[in-house]
């Protein structure tokens, strides 16, 4: 992800809310909103192993998501 603009249209893309994502992952809404910042500002330079998994597990979700509404077309 370049920034969050286009975090939130790959999100909007899948029908899903930022929080839905975060209930998946097992994360609370703010540790979610955290983790974006982490991994979208901060480009990942910051990121333990834990959350790059936790990101690698959101972006996962959000491309499945993509690809079942992509189908039902």
């Amino acid at each position: 992800m370049a920034d969050k603009w286009e975090w939130e249209a790959e999100l909007k893309q899948a029908h899903l809310t930022q929080s839905e994502v975060a209930n998946v992952i097992g994360l609370s809404k703010s540790q979610m909103s955290h983790l974006v910042k982490k991994m979208i500002a901060g480009q990942g330079l910051i990121a333990s192993e834990l959350d790059k998994k936790r990101w690698k597990s959101a972006i996962e979700y959000v491309q499945f998501k993509q690809s079942q509404l992509q189908r039902e077309d």
